[in-house]
């Protein structure tokens, strides 16, 4: 599958990393998941998007990661079990964060670079998962984000950080120094001077060592793992609302210290799109995924694209967006649903279709029907393939998708032609389609 065009996925992360992002594609990851704060991730506006708030963006709450406990004792290692016997809801969120990890894994490119976001409910947790799965000689910073707030009444320390960690896929990973200027006390303090080819220093004198040239860096102080950027402020420009938004100067870090130009960029927790805006600036390819639920009317955009959108609309435009969401790909109109299928599928449609919808690189034909298909149908698609000049013969598979379903009459049909031609024909259902 080709990665040409800058996309946005409106999807479980892990259904896209698993199906549309090829292994090894991928040069660098951040993402900021739920952090198992035990709440609904809400903004402070209902309806129209509006630039100080909006709608639910995700959820976080224990009975929600509860949801996830079968799946989670079935699968989970060892060591996870037994932490589900006291905190079960936290074990599941772990197995959810450790299924979504192990698939970031798959895409990264061998010098790629993973930047996972997290804070004090679970770094120490989620570090363990990241050694399990990069490897421990594979991680590389725990960057703490210092950040300040308005305090409040508390009897313990003001939590002032976030934990980024940083974790490479091989040991031969790509990154770039990076440098902060020089405090005003350093400059100050030392006599500086200036050599025959321009190049400032001063004079380093101790006891028992002969003098000797420090010479200044003019890129700056190399940067380390404690970094001092604000939060998104209530009046920043960039502020949108969203609740979990993060500041553009931190992405910009992250993606120049990890990527070059045209390097491929994925976020799969986007929300209000940071990174794509960031890494779009950058000259950066990109990927944002963000599994949105919020309600809305039928044809309208989730709510975290729809803030994508209103924050950068030509970016928006010139990307395109792709659904991997049950609900909104049963809404589609019949044009549309076919689109889908073929871009699922990595199908091209065939001119004239002549009754072929789609052609996969394999050589099967598609047809895709937003109505109930019977015997009728099937029977009519098998004639139309095998009378199609682009159609490979012959004909050995077939696809039909259905909208709706397939009555009795159609899987008889389908049936018969696997016993008199030998023709298997695959009955699908977007439900089929986008399980995990």
């Amino acid at each position: 599958m080709k990665l040409e065009r800058n996309t946005f996925y409106h999807s479980d992360c892990l259904f896209v990393l698993s199906h549309d992002i090829p292994a090894e594609s991928v040069d660098l990851i951040y993402l900021d998941p739920p952090f198992f704060t035990g709440k609904t991730q809400k903004g402070k506006w209902k309806g129209e998007w509006h630039p100080e708030a909006m709608e639910i963006s995700f959820e976080d709450r224990k009975d929600y990661w509860a949801k996830h406990l079968a799946n989670m004792r079935e699968k989970a290692p060892s060591w996870l079990g037994s932490i589900a016997t006291k905190h079960a809801e936290f074990a599941a969120y772990l197995y959810y964060m450790m299924e979504r990890l192990q698939a970031c894994h798959r895409v990264l490119k061998k010098a790629g670079s993973i930047y996972l976001h997290c804070d004090y409910r679970a770094s120490h947790y989620l570090k363990m998962v990241m050694d399990e799965i990069f490897g421990d000689d594979n991680f590389r910073n725990e960057i703490i984000w210092y950040y300040h707030r308005w305090t409040a009444i508390s009897n313990d320390f003001q939590r002032m950080h976030d934990t980024i960690l940083r974790y490479s896929k091989t040991q031969d990973c790509m990154f770039q120094q990076l440098f902060e200027d020089y405090q005003e006390t350093t400059l100050k303090y030392h006599k500086w001077e200036v050599d025959e080819k321009g190049r400032r220093y001063y004079v380093k004198r101790g006891r028992g060592i002969e003098p000797y040239r420090v010479y200044l860096d003019e890129k700056g102080v190399k940067l380390g793992d404690v970094w001092e950027l604000p939060q998104v402020g209530p009046i920043a420009k960039e502020r949108v609302g969203y609740p979990t938004q993060k500041p553009e100067g931190l992405l910009a870090r992250i993606i120049r210290a990890s990527s070059n130009e045209r390097d491929l960029v994925l976020d799969p927790f986007c929300g209000c799109g940071t990174t794509v805006i960031v890494a779009h600036r950058l000259n950066r390819r990109w990927i944002g995924i963000d599994i949105d639920t919020s309600d809305r009317k039928k044809g309208e955009l989730p709510t975290a694209f729809k803030v994508i959108k209103n924050r950068s609309g030509e970016l928006f435009e010139q990307s395109q967006y792709v659904s991997r969401d049950l609900k909104e790909v049963l809404d589609m109109g019949a044009r549309e649903f076919e689109y889908w299928v073929n871009e699922f599928y990595g199908a091209t449609k065939p001119s004239p279709d002549a009754g072929v919808d789609g052609i996969t690189k394999e050589g099967i034909p598609i047809q895709a029907k937003t109505g109930e298909v019977d015997y009728r149908i099937v029977s009519q698609f098998l004639s139309d393939a095998q009378l199609h000049s682009k159609v490979p013969q012959p004909v050995k598979q077939m696809i039909i998708v259905s909208q709706t379903g397939f009555d009795d009459s159609a899987r008889k049909r389908v049936f018969e032609i696997k016993a008199k031609f030998g023709i298997e024909i695959r009955l699908k259902e977007p439900k089929d389609l986008l399980e995990l």
